[in-house]
């Protein structure tokens, strides 16, 4: 879908006026009027790019064009488009030529007289701005050209000359100076009783040189009787220029020189651009969406521009900033929460640095808090030294302050350590928020206000909502998608899968139905093992992947528990009975709950906190009890990814009796009792990864003293290497 651009012409219709420039046009027309009446005047028409200069004067022209009953003239000169000075004084004393010609011939024919000698007046006032023109243009041009342009339809010189001659036989057979030139001029146009408005427009465009050949041109060439000029520019950019062009101390002293009058284009009244911008953001919104905002959607609306609108101070601004919503938006529609995208566009408008820096910050935060990079702090104090200086004001209200900056910005703060000014924590609710909205904030979403396209270490929700839907319909097109995704890495390293569980967090779950849920947890209990055996790599400062995915069963369990109980506890019970991931449920899921009811180690939760009642834990646990003891799970056990993790796990759900059983079988060849001791070894990480064996790991499925000793006579074996390697680590877990 796309939406008409506004191509920020200025306004002709009067219908388009917003800001009441067809009314400053009625009151100023009759006074401009007046000026051309007398010996001349220079006034100055100020604004800044954008404040609606250009069009002021489409209006003022209409209202000028009506004076031609009363012989006042409006010429437009364009002095941005002309490309030499000889063209500047053309494309204004050639109108001039052409209106005192025809008042010329007007008032013969009312005298009387014949059209030869009505023709001959009127070339004679041709040709002696002609030749005026030929000596008062910096760049010499030839005069026979002159001609042409001055007279229409005159090919050759010779007519231009012989008018011009005889125009000037007052001043003998000596050539006439271009004083002498321009007092004749001057008398012409007083007896004719004609009156001009020059309008000049856009003259802060013009380069030095050109700015100051129409300074010449107004107070010097052409500074005539009868002939009023409307100069419109920005005051400070023209008033440059000129300090450049004439190499002179104070431009906008040397400004004040020519124009004896200005008129400044007055700020628009409060609120009249942003209501401006609102309006018209509400009707893209209602185009693009088929309908109009409003709720929570349309006060967010109003929050941002009254806040961020602020910082809008021209006309052109306001079209600037809904052009780039107008580009952009359709194809983002689905992807961005409009009021920030509304928001975003009027920073990048107002305050170009800050819009930059955001696009920095949200990118970095997005990697970290999916955990796929790291910033120092260093890194830290810049970032949070720019901001201060991009919005330096501590006052609550203000718009470039950050404290109204974190009402749409997570993790950034006021305070006196840079460093401490960015990526602080935001609370679970205000990031599931953000999410759930496509927020700015949001590390899933950030980048399509930037791109058009989501961050590449994120999920598309398409994909994402793609594998809720599986989760309520489709189970074994679920498995198979978590394996694939156990599968496939990230820029960072990381897997996909580990990206689905961060996004399961409880902000999504609490908002998914009681099918979705339970498909989730049916869905895990099957596939965790295959993802535990591609990705099982120790974590410095992070859970292992089974830790994450546990916390995502229980987040799961509490919202099914809570939706509806009679689901939960089937779902709960088929995870133990049926689910083929025993590695994770027996190593992992279960044993967690057991440690969280202090039925084993020295963490137990509050009751409150349990998923699960003692009663009905105990019930499941009997379950794992039952499927533990078939001879099916026993030859499972060494193909296991996690062995370590099981036999504990087995332990105590079911006593040390049964593990140390099959430790003992499964250890009777020296393979495999080498074998069990490498998989008992955990991991440390001071200045490189160890991974050491602890006694205790030993004792929990040995006897300590018989099993240091049978490695030990193993020296020299076929084995020696991991021999020494284990008992290397016995020694590194002693300190």
């Amino acid at each position: 879908m796309t939406i008409e651009l506004d191509s920020d012409r200025a306004l002709e219709e009067e219908t388009d006026d917003r800001f009441g420039f067809v009314g400053m046009a009625k009151r100023l027309a009759p006074s401009i009027i007046e000026a051309s009446k007398g010996d001349g005047m220079v006034v100055g028409l100020e604004g800044r790019w954008g404040s609606g200069k250009t069009s002021l004067l489409n209006f003022l022209r209409d209202e000028l064009t009506a004076a031609e009953s009363q012989h006042i003239h409006t010429i437009t000169v364009a002095p941005w488009l002309n490309g030499d000075s000889a063209t500047l004084v053309m494309s204004l004393l050639g109108p001039i030529a052409d209106v005192l010609e025809q008042r010329e011939s007007e008032l013969a024919e009312t005298q009387g007289l014949l059209g030869e000698f009505n023709r001959k007046k009127a070339s004679e006032v041709g040709g002696l701005i002609s030749l005026y023109g030929q000596k008062t243009a910096r760049t010499l041009v030839p005069l026979a050209s002159l001609a042409g342009y001055f007279v229409p339809g005159a090919q050759a010189a010779a007519g231009a000359l012989k008018a011009g001659g005889d125009a000037l036989g007052q001043f003998s057979n000596r050539e006439a100076t271009p004083s002498e030139l321009k007092r004749a001029i001057a008398e012409k146009i007083e007896a004719l009783e004609v009156g001009f408005v020059v309008i000049l427009d856009d003259l802060d465009r013009l380069e030095p040189e050109q700015a100051v050949e129409v300074v010449r041109l107004v107070r010097s060439v052409a500074d005539f009787p009868r002939v009023a000029y409307l100069m419109c520019y920005d005051r400070e950019v023209l008033a440059q220029a000129l300090k450049t062009g004439l190499k002179v101390q104070d431009g906008d002293l040397f400004l004040q020189k020519i124009v004896q009058l200005t008129f400044a284009i007055p700020l628009p009244e409060p609120f009249d651009l942003r209501t401006q911008f609102r309006n018209e953001a509400e009707a893209i919104f209602a185009e693009v969406t088929g309908a109009a905002p409003d709720g929570e959607l349309l006060e967010g609306l109003a929050s941002a521009v009254d806040r961020e609108g602020m910082g809008l101070s021209t006309p052109r601004e306001v079209k600037l900033a809904l052009n780039g919503i107008r580009f952009v938006y359709p194809s983002v529609a689905d992807d961005v929460y409009f009021p920030d995208f509304c928001r975003l566009h009027l920073i990048k408008t107002t305050n170009f640095n800050l819009y930059k820096w955001l696009e920095e910050y949200l990118s970095v935060r997005s990697i970290l808090v999916t955990g796929d990079g790291s910033i120092t702090n260093d890194s830290k104090a810049t970032m949070g030294t720019t901001l201060k200086e991009l919005l330096p004001s501590e006052e609550i209200g203000a718009s470039r302050s950050i404290w109204a900056l974190r009402q749409f910005v997570p993790g950034v703060r006021t305070n006196e350590d840079p460093s401490k000014r960015v990526f602080s924590e935001v609370s679970l609710r205000e990031a599931g928020d953000a999410i759930e909205l496509k927020r700015l904030g949001s590390p899933l979403h950030y980048r399509y206000y930037f791109a058009l396209t989501g961050p590449k270490t994120v999920m598309s929700d398409q994909d994402f909502n793609e594998l809720l839907e599986f989760a309520r319909s489709d189970l074994p097109s679920l498995k198979a998608r978590l394996e694939h995704y156990a599968r496939s890495l990230r820029q960072s390293g990381r897997t996909w899968f580990e990206h689905i569980l961060d996004r399961l967090d409880d902000g999504l779950v609490s908002k998914l139905d009681k099918e979705t849920t339970a498909g989730i947890l049916l869905a895990m209990s099957d596939t965790m093992d295959s993802v535990i055996a591609t990705d099982n790599k120790p974590r410095a400062f992070a859970f292992s992947v089974s830790s994450t995915a546990v916390r995502v069963a229980e987040r799961c369990l509490v919202q099914l528990r809570a939706a509806d109980l009679d689901t939960f506890e089937r779902v709960s019970k088929e995870l133990a009975e049926k689910g083929t991931s025993l590695n994770w449920l027996v190593g992992n899921f279960l044993r967690d709950q057991m440690w969280n009811h202090g039925r084993v180690g020295d963490r137990p939760s509050q009751p409150g906190q349990w998923v699960f009642s003692d009663e009905f834990l105990d019930e499941l646990l009997n379950i794992m009890r039952g499927r533990l003891s078939s001879n099916q799970v026993h030859d499972q056990i060494a193909e296991m990814p996690d062995v370590s993790s099981f036999l504990f796990g087995w332990r105590d759900i079911s006593g040390e009796a049964d593990a140390r059983e099959w430790v003992t079988a499964n250890s009777a060849t020296d393979h495999g009792f080498l074998t069990i001791l490498n998989h008992l070894r955990s991991w440390a990480m001071s200045d490189s990864v160890y991974y050491p064996l602890h006694r205790s790991s030993i004792s929990a499925f040995f006897d300590l003293d018989e099993a240091v000793e049978r490695l030990a006579s193993l020296h020299g074996s076929e084995h020696d290497e991991l021999v020494q390697e284990l008992e290397e680590a016995i020694e590194q877990a002693r300190h």
